[in-house]
C-alpha cells in the first residue's frame, strides 16, 4: 500500500500531465483557427492592395492632366498631356508657340517644331507592374458615356493626346469643344480597379470616376 505522500505525488503528476495535454490541444485549436483566419484574410488584403494601387494610379494621371492644364493657362500657350500605352508613361509636352488649336492640324502633331517634353512620369511605380496597367473598359462593364457626357477616347498609335488651350479648354482642329476620357484598370482585378479620368472640353475640368459594382456604373 502506498503512503499518503506517494499518493499525493501521483495525483500531482497526473494533474500536471492532464494540464499539459489540454494545453497542447488548445494550442492546436488556436493554430488551426489562425490558419483559417489567415486563409480568409490574405485574398482580401491582396484585393485591398490592388485597389489602393489603382487609386494611386488614377490620382497620378489626374494630377498630370491638371499640371498640363495649369501650364497652358500660365504660359498662355497650348500644352499637351500624352499617355503612352506601351511605356506606361505620361509626358507633358510644351509646344513653345502661340499657334493654339492650329497646331492640331500640324502633320507632326504633337511633336511640332519647338516642342519639348517638360515632364515625364512612369506609372508603374510603388509595386504596380506595367503589364497590369490596362487601357480601356473591362469586359462586361458599361461602355456608355460618363455622367459629364464624355466617352472613352480611343488610342492613336498607342497614345492618347489631350491638348489644353491657353484658356484651359480642350478643342478639336475646328475649335469645337472636344471632351476626352482615359479609362484604365488593373488586369489582375478588373472590376475592382476600373476607373476613368475625364476632361470636359469646354471648361477643361478634370475629374476621376471609379466603377461602382453595386450601381454598375462609373461614379465620381
Amino acid at each position: 500500500m502506498q503512503s499518503p505522500r506517494n499518493q499525493l505525488f501521483l495525483v500531482r503528476k497526473q494533474a500536471l500531465s492532464d494540464s499539459r495535454g489540454y494545453s497542447l490541444i488548445e494550442a492546436l485549436i488556436v493554430v488551426a483557427m489562425i490558419g483559417v483566419l489567415t486563409a480568409m484574410a490574405v485574398p482580401q488584403m491582396v484585393a485591398m492592395r490592388r485597389a489602393t494601387r489603382a487609386a494611386g494610379l488614377t490620382r497620378e494621371i489626374m494630377s498630370q492632366m491638371r499640371k498640363a492644364r495649369q501650364l497652358a493657362m500660365s504660359q498662355r500657350q497650348a500644352v499637351t498631356f500624352q499617355y503612352n500605352n506601351v511605356s506606361k508613361t505620361i509626358d507633358i509636352i510644351d509646344h513653345n508657340n502661340n499657334l493654339g488649336r492650329a497646331l492640331l492640324s500640324d502633320a507632326s502633331y504633337p511633336n511640332t517644331a519647338g516642342s519639348l517634353v517638360v515632364n515625364s512620369t512612369p506609372l508603374a511605380t510603388g509595386g504596380l507592374i506595367s503589364t497590369e496597367i490596362t487601357y480601356g473598359i473591362p469586359p462586361g462593364l458599361p461602355t456608355v458615356a460618363l455622367r459629364d457626357g464624355v466617352s472613352m477616347t480611343a488610342l492613336f498609335n498607342n497614345r492618347l493626346n489631350i491638348t489644353f488651350q491657353p484658356d484651359g479648354s480642350v478643342v478639336d482642329a475646328a475649335g469645337n469643344p472636344d471632351g476626352r476620357a482615359l479609362f484604365v484598370y488593373n488586369s489582375t482585378s478588373p472590376r475592382l480597379t476600373a476607373a476613368a479620368i475625364s476632361v470636359v472640353g469646354a471648361s477643361g475640368r478634370v475629374k476621376i470616376w471609379r466603377y461602382d459594382t453595386g450601381a454598375n456604373l462609373y461614379n465620381d
